[in-house]
């Protein structure tokens, strides 16, 4: 206990928050609850799945992440980030944080983390920098995500939120591109 309590003792409010959650949640101690005065959770009600007075959906990780069935890498770790959005209350997520709701859902270990979090960026515009590393989910990623598993509501979702493929940052334009320009 001393261990933990100097290893989350650095850390902000809203990140011990967070490590205490994940942590409740990962040993399966989720009829533990972060209650009192200093807490922004109300009381949970140990014989119910969801707390209080929270209207959000409290389905897993992994149920989640079954129920988009994602297709490709970028549509994951969108499905993840949403996920962290919209359950988990952290808008602004970290490739470390992707790893390990990747690995609480129990999906495939990535490859490659930086390069597919910069796919979902730079290729498909599901995700973007929220500054100092982190990234945030774009209205095309969460319509996208929204719109799963259902592949004609993705198309459908795509069209109404284009999105501009950034250039590689090596400056050099491809053929294609520099016959559009002319």
């Amino acid at each position: 206990m001393q261990a933990s309590f100097e290893a989350l003792g650095p850390l902000t409010e809203e990140a011990r928050r967070r490590a205490v959650s994940w942590l409740t949640e990962a040993l399966g101690l989720t009829d533990l609850a972060l209650t009192g005065p200093n807490s922004n959770q109300p009381p949970r009600n140990p014989s119910s799945d969801a707390p209080a007075s929270a209207g959000k959906d409290t389905v897993s990780a992994r149920d989640f992440m079954s129920r988009k069935k994602p297709g490709s890498q970028v549509e994951r770790i969108a499905c993840l980030a949403y996920y962290l959005a919209h359950h988990r209350d952290t808008p602004h997520f970290k490739a470390a944080d992707i790893s390990a709701l990747n690995l609480e859902a129990a999906g495939q270990r990535f490859g490659n983390l930086p390069r597919d979090l910069d796919n979902a960026d730079r290729q498909s515009g599901y995700v973007v920098s929220a500054g100092q590393g982190a990234k945030q989910m774009t209205t095309r990623g969460d319509a996208v995500v929204e719109a799963l598993p259902d592949r004609e509501a993705v198309k459908a979702a795509l069209h109404e939120h284009p999105y501009r493929q950034k250039r590689s940052s090596g400056g050099k334009k491809s053929a294609a591109e520099e016959k559009t320009d002319q």
